[in-house]
């Protein structure tokens, strides 16, 4: 049926419903879609005017509590932006504007069709923006109407807030504001008004700046970081009061004085965590939560509030610095206020910004362990990824997945907030995104596997314990450093066979029987060709990745050819192996288990090193490894202990130990010689 027919029939459709006919506005939707269909094909104007007129007939007919209202909003907003780009009729787009936010606000975040409003509204507001600034440029400033001025100051402070937390609390009143609110507040100022007057006389050129500088520094909000404490204000406690006059408690007052010393520091706006959420929205918490880093990051003061400091003392022991949420509360701003129990200055400092006092710099790398130079410059992402989390392991939330929700920010990924899991769980999947982006640094940790996956620990506990700095050898240190270790492997060796000789002369002389400790050969299992890669090829080898239930992990692969049992400690329980493996130093490893009970069932153990992608950089060149490569590849390395099954050679577990496995290349030949194998495990 060609679009002149299907027109016809939607005609007659229509015929059929006359007015006060149930099923009219079904029957208008459907004409209109048509036209507005054969619009897109044809761009006959006439064919978009009419699709307008019969979607704003059948909006008559939908109310405001009617199920398909927001649909026809969503409709004729795209007809009219349609209509906007063929005749740049200005009262078009704001008329899709209206519409397509009236549409939003009848629909529930999480509906597809919220997206897709919310999508349509963002792109029509821009194109206001564009409209509005294009005009300006084609015309001198004199030229710009009051009223176009008024308009594209409102779109920009609706832009500003945007990117600001929802609600925030009003310093000179102590009242709750939503954004409707504030922009309110902000187009009835005597600012506005000022702003408003002065842009007539700036030239096209200089109006936007000048409008984006003032709407900044109207809006410029503190943050509060603190401790929670008993009865703190909620958002339902606080709505359509003031903070100012309601009852005093403790926590009430800590608000106030929060609030007081934001508008003495010149910020009209405050926001804290315990009032500006509505916490009975998930929606609205997932948002605030990814959300956080860049709110106090973007915020122009944030005020720490230290309930356990009194006066003068030193703050290292507040217990302040031991709780999750407050590690990326310490990163993310750029200045950073103090403030003890009597809401004075800490040590009375006068500095603006405690984060650019060497003395509080001091201070803050004894209380959390965490180097100067990394809260005045921390950027959310995976850089040290391995570093983060060790400055969070000594951290507690009152909700245990919480502790891994507060990293989200840190490292600036956006997963789902899922209230009810295990911190295990959480834990599990924030690891796998950072392992997706290539840092295996997460993989050296030291404690009790998870249950699900054997290469992440069960808490983020476990990386607590920092993996000691290895040493980089120079050119003149490297030759006689690998000669110091081959002595040190045929001493080990040679250690070996006397303590086999002692125990054996022993048993001669005392007349019993002594058991050996056992030893355990291994054999290597075959691999796919397309697992195995040769050295010179290495730049071919594949990132780490996540497949079903396994971890596809890219190692250089050591063959452990022999454990001796060197010493148990089953009350601890700690056991001690010396470990021997092809390519690598002899060396000891310490396990919370014993040895034969983890490899039971599995016949085949492999200390990895896995492969540090990075080191080939973006301009490594095929079958070329150069001289700065070898010498990196032949310094120590912390290693992974892997058992592989008898059975089935693609799957491998790792075992966790006691210690970090610090191993060593034997000489430059056996890197040469060395393969990188693809382990899947489990």
């Amino acid at each position: 049926m060609d679009s002149a027919d299907d027109v016809s029939q939607k005609r007659g459709e229509l015929d059929r419903c006359p007015p006060g006919y149930d099923g009219r506005d079904v029957a208008l939707c459907r004409l209109a879609a048509t036209l507005h269909c054969r619009f897109e094909s044809d761009r006959e104007i006439d064919d978009l005017n009419m699709a307008i007129t019969l979607y704003r007939a059948a909006l008559e007919l939908r109310p405001v509590k009617h199920a398909d209202r927001a649909s026809s909003l969503h409709d004729i907003a795209q007809c009219l932006a349609y209509r906007f780009r063929q005749t740049s009729t200005v009262s078009d787009l704001d008329d899709a504007v209206t519409a397509e936010r009236e549409a939003l606000q009848l629909l529930e975040p999480g509906n597809p069709d919220f997206n897709a409003s919310r999508r349509c509204l963002i792109d029509y507001v821009r194109m206001t923006t564009g409209n509005i600034a294009a005009e300006m440029a084609s015309s001198d400033a004199s030229d710009v109407t009051e009223v176009d001025i008024k308009q594209l100051i409102r779109i920009v402070a609706l832009e500003t807030l945007g990117a600001m937390p929802t609600r925030l609390l009003d310093t000179r009143t102590g009242n709750l504001c939503n954004r409707d609110a504030q922009i309110s507040d902000f187009m009835g100022s005597k600012r506005c008004i000022r702003l408003e007057s002065l842009c007539k006389s700036y030239d096209r050129d200089q109006q936007m700046k000048f409008i984006r500088t003032e709407v900044l520094e109207h809006f410029q909000y503190t943050t509060l970081s603190h401790r929670w404490g008993e009865g703190e204000p909620s958002l339902r406690d606080i709505e359509g009061r003031s903070v100012y006059n309601m009852p005093l408690t403790r926590a009430l007052r800590k608000l106030q004085y929060f609030c007081t010393v934001a508008l003495e520091r010149d910020c009209l706006w405050a926001w804290s965590d315990t009032c500006c959420i509505d916490k009975h929205s998930g929606n609205e918490v997932q948002e605030t939560i990814l959300s956080m880093f860049a709110w106090y990051r973007q915020s122009a003061l944030t005020v720490v509030y230290l309930c356990d400091v009194v006066d003068t003392d030193s703050f290292v022991n507040s217990e302040w610095f031991n709780r999750g949420w407050t590690l990326q509360e310490l990163l993310a701003p750029r200045t950073i206020l103090f403030y003890t129990r009597d809401w004075s200055l800490y040590k009375n400092l006068a500095s603006s910004n405690h984060k650019m006092d060497a003395v509080v710099l001091e201070e803050l790398e004894t209380a959390t362990g965490i180097e100067s130079r990394f809260p005045t410059n921390s950027s959310p992402g995976m850089d040290n990824a391995r570093l983060r989390l060790q400055w969070a392991s000594m951290r507690r939330t009152t909700r245990p997945e919480d502790i891994v929700y507060s990293l989200f920010g840190i490292f600036d990924v956006r997963l789902p907030i899922l209230y009810g899991e295990s911190a295990e769980n959480a834990l599990g999947r924030l690891l796998v995104e950072i392992v997706s982006v290539s840092d295996v640094s997460v993989l050296d940790w030291i404690g009790e596997p998870s249950q699900f996956r054997s290469y992440f620990p069960s808490h983020i506990t476990w990386y607590r314990r920092l993996p000691s700095p290895l040493p980089r050898l120079n050119a003149e240190e490297r030759p006689l450093a690998t000669s110091v270790l081959r002595n040190l492997s045929d001493s080990l060796s040679l250690l070996l066979h006397l303590q086999f000789l002692c125990h054996s002369l022993a048993a001669l002389l005392l007349g019993i029987t002594y058991c050996v400790p056992a030893i355990l050969p291994r054999t290597p299992v075959s691999s796919a060709p397309s697992d195995v890669f040769e050295f010179y090829s290495l730049i071919s080898v594949p990132l780490p990745r996540f497949f079903s239930r396994h971890f596809i992990l890219p190692c250089v692969a050591y063959h452990v050819t022999m454990v001796e049992l060197q010493g148990a400690d089953p009350s601890a329980p700690s056991y001690t192996y010396n470990v021997r493996a092809s390519g690598l130093v002899p060396l000891r490893i310490t396990l919370p288990a014993k040895l034969a009970d983890v490899t039971k069932s599995r016949g085949v153990l492999y200390l990895v090193r896995p492969w540090p992608s990075r080191l080939h950089g973006p301009s490594a060149k095929p079958d070329v490894v150069t001289e700065e490569q070898l010498s990196r590849l032949e310094e120590p390395f912390n290693a992974l202990l892997l058992s592989g099954s008898t059975h089935n050679d693609n799957e491998h577990k790792r075992i966790a130990s006691s210690t970090l496995i610090t191993a060593q290349p034997t000489d430059r030949a056996s890197i040469l010689k060395s393969k990188v194998r693809i382990f899947r495990v489990v």
